[in-house]
Order: C-alpha cells, then structure tokens, then sequence
C-alpha cells in the first residue's frame, strides 16, 4: 500500500514537472554559485531540465541533461588585481571589458555543436532561463521555443536592464552598477551618476546589443531584434536585496532575492575547523574570491599588507598559493598567516572565532559577511565593487581601502579600528537580522516565481505597461508641452478680456473725470521740471 502510495505521488509530481531550458554562457564560478543552486533547486522539485554550462554536475540526476562547455573558454582569473593605469575612467573600461567578454562567450556557445543541434531540434520547453548580465544573445530561444523567459541577474539591476522591464531608473538617489556613491548624493555626484547611466546603455547599445545581434541571427536565423525580445522578459531575478544594496522601486517582474546561493551545508575539513576552534585571539579571514588571486597583486603593495598583518595578534586565514607566491613575488608570508589553497567561505566566515574579513567586495562575498554578522575591510577591485564597499562603509560594518593608493599605515590604522571598535560588530549583527528577516528564505522565493511563471502562461500580468509608451508620454514630455499650452492660451484670452473691459472702462467714464487726470499730470509734469531746474 506504501508504495502504491509512493507511486501514486511520484506520477504528480511528474505531471506537474515542466521542461526547462537554462542558458548559462559565461564563465565565472561566483555567477554560477547563484545559477547552479537555482538550478538544483528545481531538479529536486522533479522540473526536467536541459542546462547549458560551464560547470557540469558530478553526478547529474535523471531529470537534467547538460551540455557542457567546460575548456571552452578561459576561465576568468587572475588578472585583475594587477594595477591598471589609463586616462580612461575605471567604470567605462570595467563595463567594455564586462560586455567584450559576454560578447566572446556568445560567440563559442552559439558555435558549439550540441548548442547548434538543440536550436535545429525538435524538443519543446515550457520555459527558458537565460543569464542577464553583458549580453542578450540567447534570447531568441524563447521565441524558437515558444516559451516564456525568466532571466538570472548576478548582481543589482542593470541600467539596460531598467530599461528592459520599464523600472524606475531613479538617479537622482539610486547610484549606478558602475559608480561607488552612496543614496545621499550632492549635485554634482547626481549630475555624474545620470551621465554614467546613459552612458552605460550607450555602451551596451554598441559594444553589446548590435554584436550580439549578430551572433543570434548566425544562430537563430534573422527574426525579432534582440532589444524587442527583451521586453518581453516574464520575470528577472535579481541577486540583489533592500537591507544591503539601494532602497529602490521595483516593478513586479524583477524579484530581489539576495542571498540566494547562501548554502548551508557546506562542511569544513578537518584541518580548517581545527585551525578555526583554536585560535584564542580569533580569525581574520582574507579572500578576493574566485576571479582574484592575491598572489597577483603587485610584490610592493603585497608587501605592505603582510607588514601590517605581522603586527597583529589574531591569526589570519587566507586563500593562497604558496607555491604561486613564491613564484611571483617571492615574499615571505608572515607568521600568523594560514593559508589554504581552498577554503569553504561561507561556513568559514559563520565561525564564532572570526572577527574580520578581507574582501574585494565581490557581492557573494559581502552577503556572506552581512549573513554571518561579521565586519568587513574592503578593497574593491573591479565591476560593482565600489559600490557594495560604499553600501557596507554607509551601514557602518565595514571600512574600505583603495589597493593602488594605501600605504601601511592605511592598511594598519583600518585593522585597529575594525578590531578595537565594537561598533562595527553591533552594525553587523543588526544589518544580519535585517538581512535575513523574510517571509520565504531567497532560494524558495526564486523557486516560487519561476514556477509562478510557469502556473500562469508566462504571467504577461507582470510586464509594466511602461514598455509601451514613447520616451515622450514616459517622462510625461507630452503632459507638460499640453500644460504649457493651456497656460498660455489662458493667459491669452485673459490679456484679450482685459484688454477689454480696460478699453470699456475708458470710454464709460465722464469727460469731466478724464479731463482733470489730464490737467493733473500736466501739473506734476511740470513741477518735476521746475525742481530739477533749481537743483541745477
């Protein structure tokens, strides 16, 4: 009876299961993080997935098939802590190289020759996921497919992805991916911001939407422009949330959930969690992720952080290379350092001895940190960076420090006041309730609106009816011309009216009446004339 039970779930479960197609073009581990627990998520709900990727599973479960892209793109590491000079600003370059690499990636995907037999197949699927990030490429899937797009965004929402769903941009107190303000800004940074955001989607015009354009019709064959599918988007889910990242407006098919690749199962070694329970004096823990090598950043500047780490008393772990280190700078790593070639952050920075994290500011990291409760040293390197490190350093739980211009005694002064000041501890654990006070944990929430999408056709319900108006009736450009209009007309016929009854008024009043008025300003006329003669 049991297992006619068990079989009797088993086939609803399967009944109700929909065929997903995930399209998951670039390749970079902490993107993936998010992606792929999404991912599993709908697996164990019995979904039948098809997935694109990079990162293929060990050991796939019956209901997803992967084609994999694994070595077919370099992976996107070490390289960016090396020190870049150039006249161009830091936010244009990072956003070219952001999208020159999204770019590249749709160019060897759409080559590969599983991804090109799956476009000429005949399989359905009831939804497509795509990456939301530097290009839109992959997009025409959902119209070979006739199936409704869902979109994963890896960080804050996007200027053009503002524009896509018809959200408030909101610049005026909502800073740009690219730029590190803060939701106070002055005139000027106001002034800057606005000019970033245009910027940004000029760039993604050019340097993205118009290749990828290419590419899809290579792929696809010609049809819809890539920019008209985009509005089309059912729901995005943005790795973003309220509590850590800007307060901002939000139409109903973008969903923040923060903190989605949070995983709790994660298990420390042996070794780590010895190291971890025996430190007496606590951890700092340093990592610049999964794209940053700290082996790469230049032997001068490396130098003056492992001056300032030798004089401090806790122990401090780090994601290292030894043998790498040695290779390119040859420094002597400090005594109190650990350093491991791996290292479970997550689990590791939810440690009660951890007092301190080391962070490029990447923005898994920051969650992790705010969802331990633990104090943060920034050092932003790259892409949104500056931002996340000025969200933290205006909640008050971390400090941030520029690589190419600190010096020791930066490095030194931000160690005491972070370790000496409870302030920092008590902002950290207050923005972690905040942080994780919600109705539906994020990874359940992502799961409940993709299969939401999936309930109701592809829920054209939540497009913002913004999408169909002019720049001109968005900005209300045609309300105020209208307003003006009938201001003047008012004013118009009121001068008419006036002019009137003023004339009206003129030849009813007694000639007597108007003769004195005469004689009266003659009067005056020449008293004034007499006066000036004898002041003369």
């Amino acid at each position: 009876m049991q297992a006619l039970l068990w079989l009797v779930l088993g086939w609803l479960a399967a009944a109700d299961a929909a065929r997903i197609l995930a399209v998951l073009p670039t390749n970079t581990k902490s993107h993936y993080a998010m992606y792929g627990r999404l991912i599993d998520a709908l697996a164990k709900k019995e979904h039948h997935l098809t997935v694109i990727t990079h990162f293929p599973m060990k050991n796939p479960p019956s209901n997803v098939e992967e084609i994999s892209l694994a070595g077919t793109i370099p992976e996107l590491t070490n390289n960016l802590t090396k020190q870049q000079y150039s006249l161009k600003p830091d936010s244009i370059r990072n956003l070219e190289q952001i999208m020159a690499e999204c770019v590249h990636s749709c160019e060897i995907v759409s080559q590969n020759p599983e991804v090109r037999a799956l476009v000429s197949s005949t399989k359905t699927f009831d939804l497509v996921i795509v990456e939301v990030f530097g290009s839109e490429c992959f997009l025409p899937f959902g119209k070979r497919f006739k199936a409704p797009v869902v979109g994963l965004l890896s960080s804050v929402p996007l200027p053009w992805v503002n524009e896509q769903l018809g959200n408030p941009e909101g610049t005026a107190y909502i800073p740009a991916y690219m730029m590190g303000y803060g939701q106070r800004m002055n005139v000027w940074e106001r002034f800057l911001n606005t000019a970033a955001v245009l910027w940004a989607k000029i760039l993604y015009r050019n340097k993205s939407q118009i290749p990828s354009q290419v590419i899809a019709d290579r792929l696809f064959g010609p049809g819809p422009k890539l920019e008209a599918l985009a509005q089309n988007y059912s729901l995005i889910l943005s790795n973003s949330h309220f509590s850590i990242n800007e307060v901002r407006p939000l139409v109903p098919a973008l969903v923040e959930v923060g903190g989605l690749h949070l995983d709790n199962t994660q298990k420390l070694s042996k070794e780590l969690k010895r190291t971890l329970d025996n430190a007496q004096e606590g951890i700092i823990y340093w990592s610049f992720g999964s794209m940053s090598r700290i082996e790469t950043i230049p032997r001068e500047k490396l130098s003056q952080i492992f001056t300032a780490i030798s004089e401090l008393s806790q122990t401090v772990l780090v994601r290292l290379n030894r043998e790498m280190l040695a290779k390119v700078t040859n420094l002597t790593v400090p005594d109190n350092v650990y350093a491991m070639d791996w290292i479970p952050q997550y689990k590791t920075l939810c440690h009660p001895n951890v007092k301190l994290f080391i962070s490029h500011g990447g923005l898994l990291g920051t969650q992790e940190a705010v969802a331990c409760g633990v104090p943060t040293l920034m050092v932003p390197l790259y892409a949104d960076q500056a931002l996340n490190g000025r969200a933290m350093s205006d909640r008050g739980v971390a400090r941030v420090i520029s690589l190419r211009g600190s010096t020791t005694d930066d490095w030194r002064e931000a160690f005491h006041d972070l370790l000496a000041n409870n302030r920092y501890k008590e902002n950290a654990l207050r923005l972690k309730d905040m942080f994780l006070d919600r109705l539906l944990p994020p990874l359940e929430t992502g799961v409940y609106w993709i299969e939401y999408v999936l309930r109701h056709k592809g829920a054209l319900h939540l497009r913002s009816p913004a999408l169909d108006l002019s720049y001109s009736q968005y900005l209300l450009l045609d309300v105020i011309a209208l307003s003006i209009a009938i201001t003047l007309m008012i004013v118009f016929i009121l001068h008419i009216l006036f002019r009137y009854l003023c004339t009206r008024c003129v030849r009813w009043w007694p000639k007597e009446v108007i003769l004195e008025k005469k004689l009266l300003r003659r009067n005056i006329s020449l008293f004034l004339w007499i006066y000036k003669v004898k002041t003369n």
